[in-house]
């Protein structure tokens, strides 16, 4: 039985040696240069203008596409007839595609969101209702990092199919500041003092200017909101630093900061009715 079995690898040896050996320096000499290949390509992808939440997500359908290449080479060159490989892989596709069509679907809709560029690498976003900052677009996943260090894996298809909001996205953000104040203030001299601290913050833009403008009347309490224009990685900084010098300036100047109250008034019924 073992003469048998050496034979049949002799006489293998003998009709498609050759091509075996073709077949295995193809694929160790393609391996190194697809790995050669895929530096290349993440040094040309780093040195562009490509953010770097999408320089793996290019690598890995790079990686894929090249080695998917390199197996059909070897098996054409070992004799295997490709278009019955090809019809096998087909069906196979099919098969996985029905029972795995989520992740096709994220990996397809990743595609989608790498094409339209809806944010990039360390923009803070909101995704259906979830904010976080990005840090990697994988084929599947956006990972997102939350202000207290959590990290949330979306699916591509739940990103692509949801609102985005990208509150990174442009330089310049406004704030809206609410300011709350007692019926018997001034209004000429409240206004004067939202706008002088407004002006006065370093971090606060000068063009746009600031605004101070009466909004609403509530219970026991009048409404002014305090709009300015900051950069976008000032925004927080300016949003507290200013909320708090806003009503330090109020309490100097004895503007009434008002609490919740009610007036009530009664009747004294008429005893002859």
């Amino acid at each position: 039985m073992f003469d048998n079995l050496l034979k049949q690898v002799a006489a293998y040896f003998e009709n498609s040696g050759f091509q075996l050996i073709t077949a295995i320096v193809a694929a160790l000499f393609g391996t190194l240069i697809i790995k050669n290949i895929l530096k290349l390509v993440k040094v040309g992808v780093l040195a562009s203008d490509m953010d770097n939440a999408l320089v793996h997500f290019v690598l890995a359908i790079v990686k894929y596409i090249l080695y998917l290449f390199l197996i059909l080479y070897c098996m054409s060159t070992l004799g295997i007839p490709l278009s019955g490989f090809m019809s096998a892989i087909s069906a196979l596709t099919l098969a996985i595609g029905i029972a795995v069509k989520d992740l096709i679907g994220s990996v397809a809709n990743g595609l989608m969101l790498v094409s339209t560029h809806p944010f990039k690498e360390n923009d803070y976003v909101e995704i259906g209702g979830i904010g976080g900052t990005v840090k990697e677009l994988t084929l599947m996943h956006t990972v997102l990092f939350t202000p207290d260090n959590k990290r949330i894996m979306l699916p591509n298809s739940k990103v692509f199919g949801s609102d985005i909001v990208n509150f990174s996205a442009n330089e310049f953000r406004r704030i809206t500041i609410p300011i709350e104040v007692d019926y018997d203030a001034d209004y000429v001299e409240v206004q004067k003092i939202l706008l002088k601290v407004a002006n006065e913050h370093p971090l606060v833009c000068s063009d746009p200017a600031p605004s101070a403008r009466y909004n609403f009347n509530e219970d026991s309490a009048v409404h002014y909101d305090v709009k300015v224009w900051c950069r976008n990685e000032d925004y927080w900084p300016v949003t507290y630093d200013l909320s708090e010098q806003l009503y330090m300036e109020l309490f100097k100047r004895n503007v009434e900061i008002p609490y919740p109250q009610l007036t009530v008034s009664y009747r004294k019924e008429d005893s002859n009715v």
